[in-house]
């Protein structure tokens, strides 16, 4: 599949690499750029051979979040967007719908951030399983900047998960810009990798995922999402009971207790 806006490739065998690739744009989020990673992410929900999916951005940034200059969305709000309901179908469905596409997709995804995630950008990176940043990663959710209100694409969900409540309310109601290191003292990155080895730190925690079985790995990003919303502990071990006997009758299973017990010999 061709895309216009962004890049597919496999680098490895199970690893699917998509690169935001509008490097003159700090890789704004056009309404053309979420429409091909809408056609990705929907080929990709029925390849079980790719196993983990890393996103990253093309040149300096990573995401600089909605282009507000991107002339087919600036025509469609002049000539067809007449009021906040016709709004909330044609353009904010669309871009919320990336996100819940990013959770609804079977592979675990980690987000290499590798400089600016700025508004849709830094919610991209919300919603990704595992964030690993290099040190010119900054994360800002503009929305509250250009008169929008701070929540916007998850970030009211997913960042008091992350940073707890306080620290979110405060980042969301300044719009203020949260450096790498900053970052990655508050939880908002898993690891901060040193300049130039953001690649390399990424295939390796890729590779780590690829020794599981594929049916543990899905299962367990499949777990952590439901259990974030779990009524009750009994709930959430319930999940886990059903996820631990369906795995309990896998070949890998049997495969890897032999060779645990193999090395413990």
């Amino acid at each position: 599949m061709a895309f216009k806006t962004i890049k597919f490739n496999e680098p490895e065998s199970g690893v699917g690499l998509i690169t935001l690739n509008r490097p003159d744009r700090l890789n704004a989020l056009s309404l053309g750029m979420i429409e091909d990673l809408e056609a990705l992410f929907q080929e990709l929900r029925g390849k079980e051979e790719v196993r983990v999916i890393i996103i990253t951005g093309e040149g300096r940034g990573f995401c600089s979040g909605a282009d507000l200059k991107d002339s087919r969305a600036r025509r469609e709000l002049a000539t067809l967007i007449k009021n906040p309901a016709t709004h909330l179908v044609a353009i904010q469905k669309k871009y919320s719908a990336l996100i819940t596409d990013m959770r609804r997709l079977p592979q675990p995804i980690i987000s290499a951030v590798n400089g600016t995630a700025a508004g849709g950008g830094m919610c991209i990176v919300l919603a990704s399983d595992v964030v690993i940043a290099g040190p010119q990663a900054n994360f800002i959710p503009s929305f509250i900047n250009i008169g929008l209100s701070g929540g916007e694409l998850g970030t009211s969900y997913f960042l008091p998960r992350v940073v707890g409540i306080p620290r979110a309310s405060e980042i969301l109601l300044t719009g203020r810009t949260v450096d790498a290191k900053e970052a990655e003292k508050i939880g908002l990155v898993s690891r901060l990798i040193e300049e130039g080895d953001l690649m390399d730190a990424v295939m390796e925690t890729a590779r780590m995922m690829l020794l599981k079985s594929p049916i543990g790995l899905r299962l367990t990003k499949e777990t952590l999402n439901q259990n974030l919303n779990a009524p009750s502990l009994e709930a959430a071990i319930e999940l886990e009971n059903r996820n631990q006997s369906i795995c309990s009758f896998s070949q890998e299973f049997y495969k890897a207790v032999e060779e645990f017990s193999n090395r413990k010999k």
